[in-house]
């Protein structure tokens, strides 16, 4: 059993480390989201999932955990915990009398590993995944969901994802429409996708002007994923999205700003990062205050993310 009390994102740093593990261990549930939890039985990652927001699951952390927690969780061999909370990890030892491997969600902010990279060292660390014989478990192209060129998609069809889950991290939406209007010069067919957490950007793209500009308003994870896997491309910035689109194997491209690439960049076989080369370090994880400007974001030009996409575009064999 994997416990995950994270955002879509946080919980797709997961999913390469999943694959090792489906080696090793089967079947495998999952403890997270309910929307998160559909969307990684779509993908075939983990056999069952429990959704998070069931009453069943409340009062594992209130403190008590009920007599059908406890059902539930002794049936399983490993239990994998992700989370900074010791007392959670203790109540849960208490519950199943077994050893809860708990991981940190992410390494600490000082630290510039990438998150899928850290999650997978701690596989290893704990000894559910063993060592590879190189002594190299890194993450790469070769554990992404959608690795074979043959199963992309050769739609001329680019999604554009202008949302996240923090407004510090957003590429000015006014640079988003100069992308779409350069990729539909191109022959190309933008798309926008917003998510219920994007919703206030809808007032800036659907407009009298915008006649031709298709925007879908999603609610559901699957049809999401069916949006991607029909697609040719994608861009966006530093968020859960363009890390699914990435594992998916959809040729990707992030655009980053506060957050750091090195910690955050998505894993996938046809991923470009684009952030302006500039004095300014990433700040969002600090203690540092985001600065108003944004010059990390706003000396972003179009342009400059359009040869970012089109290098993983024609050459989607590319990896970051």
């Amino acid at each position: 059993m994997i416990i995950h009390q994270g955002a879509l994102g946080d919980v797709i740093t997961t999913f390469p480390a999943i694959i090792k593990l489906k080696k090793f261990f089967r079947p495998i549930h999952l403890l997270c989201q309910n929307q998160i939890g559909k969307l990684s039985r779509e993908l075939d990652l983990v056999q069952k999932y429990f959704p998070l927001e069931s009453a069943v699951f409340a009062s594992l952390y209130s403190g008590s955990g009920d007599g059908k927690i406890k059902e539930i969780l002794s049936a399983y061999d490993e239990v994998i915990l992700f989370s900074y909370s010791a007392p959670l990890e203790q109540r849960i030892d208490r519950i199943i009398k077994k050893k809860v491997h708990r991981i940190p969600p992410r390494p600490a902010a000082n630290h510039r590993v990438n998150v899928a990279e850290h999650i997978l060292k701690h596989f290893t660390h704990c000894g559910l995944l063993e060592e590879s014989k190189s002594g190299d478990n890194s993450i790469n192209s070769q554990f992404v969901h959608g690795e074979n060129e043959d199963n992309r998609s050769s739609s001329e069809k680019v999604l554009i994802h202008p949302g996240a889950g923090s407004k510090d991290k957003l590429w000015p939406i006014s640079s988003f429409m100069k992308v779409e209007k350069i990729l539909r010069s191109d022959g190309m067919g933008p798309e926008f996708i917003l998510g219920p957490a994007d919703f206030f950007l809808k007032t800036a793209l659907i407009t009298e002007e915008s006649h031709q500009r298709r925007v879908h308003t999603l609610f559901d994870l699957t049809a999401l994923l069916a949006l991607l896997k029909g697609a040719g491309g994608f861009i966006g910035n530093d968020a859960g999205i363009s890390h699914l689109a990435a594992f998916l194997g959809v040729p990707t491209v992030a655009v980053f700003g506060p957050s750091d690439p090195q910690r955050w960049h998505p894993v996938g076989a046809a991923v470009k990062i684009v952030r302006p080369d500039i004095d300014c370090a990433p700040c969002f994880e600090t203690e540092k205050p985001i600065c108003k400007e944004k010059i990390c974001l706003t000396l972003t030009a179009p342009e400059t993310v359009m040869d970012a996409f089109y290098q993983v575009y024609s050459h989607s064999d590319l990896s970051s």
